[in-house]
């Protein structure tokens, strides 16, 4: 994985601002889900556990039932359950 130490430190100051939607926009295969493995890394060497974190990959089949914000919020859910919280 190619560490883009640019575009981190440009994330970086909102990373901690939870009030905050972040949304990580590009053209296909331009590293978006990299850096979200990057910020996920500094989030855990934050102190924040894996626990806290759910990833979904949509072009995963697997997911293709979580076409509403109902189906995405039980999905949350039942993953926080399995976790105990």
């Amino acid at each position: 994985m190619i560490k883009r130490e640019n575009y981190l430190s440009q994330l970086r100051p909102f990373i901690n601002q939870t009030e905050l939607v972040k949304v990580i926009v590009g053209i296909r295969r331009s590293g978006k889900s990299v850096m979200l493995e990057l910020i996920k890394q500094k989030l855990t060497e934050m102190g924040i556990s894996k626990d806290n974190m759910i990833s979904i990959n949509f072009e995963d089949m697997t997911y293709s039932n979580l076409v509403t914000a109902k189906a995405l919020n039980d999905y949350k859910y039942k993953s926080s359950c399995k976790r105990n919280y």
